[in-house]
């Protein structure tokens, strides 16, 4: 880059300047990753680059080919902040290139970088007694390690926020829900509600999460029949009439009803049961035809309202339309078939940082944002200083 542009890009924006600590400060998230190279022959530091990485994942890059692009346009100004190494003799900071993200976004310990960035997330984030907490497992396509079984991660998202503040890689050999301990044992889950899909209804987990405070909210499917029976034996008919709770709205020219039906969890074999529940959700067409119905079972161990079990179910399908959902369409997470072990892992925790941000900043259109900080990307510091408080 001509000096003369650095002198440039120092100029550029200067209102923003003032915000240039956050990017600091996010380079220092990073400072504990251990450094995976010798010393001798390092030109760009670590944590400089893990932080331009981040940057560019806040621009919409998909691959390490966009997000060195997306690098390469950073001003000075960034560079300078994310530490960046200084060239010798020009004077000015030099972004690292393709090669460079992509060997270490391989060899970096993606386990230690995930529970670094959730770790930080949570000090981010207000601490709320009774917050609903949805775990999930999300299959990385195509990344496949030699194995012949792709990824697997298991996270947690926290249901206000939909910041993810927990999440691991499961080992190929089992599956996520013998990785609840591995998940939640770095978070304060004190008071908190886990809510969790029907894989997850056991006794093992409900007994872990009550030793730990916890409660839970757990949909039953046809994979615990002796559960599932035990809880539709309890509930009243499922008629209108019976119901405890009813909410309608209308989305997208279409009238949603979820209909909700309670019953003490008396006598249920299950730890820490107090009520079982009935949620149907029955959507209309604008002419007032029905065109689907659908029907889930439940059990909690909440003390709470019909209406505020309700809302803890529907939160948690938040996980996957604002976490998974994202990474994989905007994102483009199962689309690489490089990305392969080490570097989907290190990649996604990446990835659940940038949306983390975005949100912690007060946004909701994502894809809108990364276009704005794509063509200025001197708005970035103006979005750390919103997130990071």
């Amino acid at each position: 880059m001509p000096v003369s542009h650095a002198v440039a890009d120092v100029v550029m924006n200067k209102a923003s300047q003032a915000d240039l600590g956050r990017v600091t400060a996010l380079a220092a998230v990073f400072a504990p990753v251990k450094d995976p190279r010798k010393p001798k022959g390092v030109r760009h530091p670590l944590t400089a680059v893990l932080t331009v990485l981040t940057m560019a994942l806040l621009c919409g890059a998909r691959d390490c080919r966009q997000a060195a692009d997306r690098v390469a346009e950073l001003p000075q100004p960034l560079l300078g902040a994310a530490g960046a190494r200084t060239h010798p003799v020009l004077g000015i900071r030099i972004p690292p290139g393709r090669d460079t993200l992509r060997r270490l976004a391989e060899a970096v310990d993606a386990a230690v970088l995930d529970r670094l960035i959730c770790a930080w997330l949570t000090t981010l984030l207000e601490v709320r007694t009774g917050v609903g907490l949805a775990l999930d497992g999300k299959t990385v396509r195509n990344t496949r390690p030699g194995t012949g079984v792709d990824v697997q991660l298991f996270s947690a998202m926290r249901h206000d926020t939909a910041v993810v503040i927990a999440q691991v890689q499961v080992p190929a050999d089992t599956t996520e829900v013998t990785q609840i301990a591995a998940l939640l044992d770095p978070v304060d889950i004190t008071g908190m509600t886990i809510t969790a899909d029907a894989a997850h209804p056991s006794h093992d987990t409900a007994t872990y999460l009550l030793k730990r405070d916890a409660g839970y909210a757990f949909t039953v499917k046809g994979n615990r029949p002796g559960l599932l029976t035990a809880i539709t034996d309890r509930l009243p008919a499922a008629v209108p009439a019976l119901a405890a709770a009813t909410h309608t709205e209308h989305r997208n020219g279409h009238r949603v009803t979820r209909t909700i039906w309670t019953a003490p969890a008396d006598g249920v074999d299950f730890p820490g049961a107090v009520q079982v529940f009935r949620i149907r959700r029955d959507t209309y067409a604008p002419d007032g035809q029905r065109v689907s119905k659908h029907l889930l079972h439940g059990i909690t161990s909440l003390t709470c309202t019909a209406t505020e079990i309700a809302a803890h179910v529907r939160s948690h399908w938040g996980i996957e339309n604002k976490i998974h959902w994202i990474r994989d369409v905007l994102l483009g997470e199962d689309h690489h078939h490089a990305y392969l072990g080490t570097v989907a892992h290190a990649m996604a925790a990446l990835r659940n940082l940038a949306l983390a941000l975005i949100r912690l900043a007060g946004h909701t259109r994502i894809k809108q944002l990364m276009e704005r900080h794509h063509a200025n990307k001197m708005l970035i510091p103006t979005l750390l200083n919103a997130a990071i408080r």
